[in-house]
């Protein structure tokens, strides 16, 4: 799994069919203290993550079964959007 931010909505009309009704975000990859790490990529998502919100992705095959179809071109998949996040005793984030 990774942990990300959703930095944006990706609009496409034309696409293809596994991805008809799914909603495409921009995210960017974040530390566990949420300091970037330059990496940004487009999820999609089907639980309804937000601009702003931090998020967890998961990638290749796993992203293919969280999106429940092994035959979409899904390579990144928002399976979770977080509440909080502790890291050595203290509250890194905290929605």
């Amino acid at each position: 799994m990774k942990l990300a931010v959703v930095t944006g909505q990706i609009v496409c009309t034309v696409r293809h069919q596994g991805l008809a009704h799914d909603k495409l975000l921009m995210v960017e990859m974040i530390d566990a203290q949420g300091n970037p790490d330059g990496q940004c990529a487009v999820a999609i998502d089907s639980i309804g993550a937000g601009t702003g919100e931090w998020v967890l992705l998961v990638s290749g095959s796993s992203a293919r079964q969280a999106h429940c179809s092994e035959l979409s071109p899904v390579d990144l998949c928002v399976i979770g959007i977080v509440d909080e996040v502790v890291a050595g005793g203290k509250v890194v984030f905290h929605k």
